[in-house]
């Protein structure tokens, strides 16, 4: 199993995400741990479209790009974490975990996905 692969699995067998995925600015899938329910192509696809859309906004607004997203959602919390390489984290949370333990885990850990990548 790729490291990637093996680091996303283990993130996404936490009790409070769902998935996770690492994607390309193109929309590309780069590795997946997502529920089999999930399509990965069409979520890299659209979180990628979502990620430039925030860029175009952080632009306008003059705070620059985001470096983390997290959107709210009656089904659980969708996170995007961007990383220096182009590419970005996307995180599904359940809705009732520790979100601030998870958004701290996701900003100390981050780093280390950059290897991997």
């Amino acid at each position: 199993m790729h490291p990637l692969r093996t680091v996303l699995a283990a993130f996404a067998d936490r009790p409070d995400v769902l998935g996770a995925a690492v994607i390309s600015d193109e929309g590309l899938v780069v590795e997946s741990a997502l529920p089999a329910a999930l399509d990965p192509e069409a979520i890299a696809a659209l979180a990628a479209t979502a990620q430039r859309t925030l860029q175009t906004l952080g632009g306008a607004t003059r705070h620059g790009t985001p470096r983390q997203t997290v959107v709210e959602g009656p089904g659980g919390i969708l996170i995007l974490e961007r990383l220096p390489t182009g590419s970005t984290l996307l995180v599904l949370a359940a809705p009732d975990g520790d979100l601030g333990r998870l958004l701290h885990d996701l900003r100390q850990h981050a780093p280390a996905l950059l290897a991997l990548v």
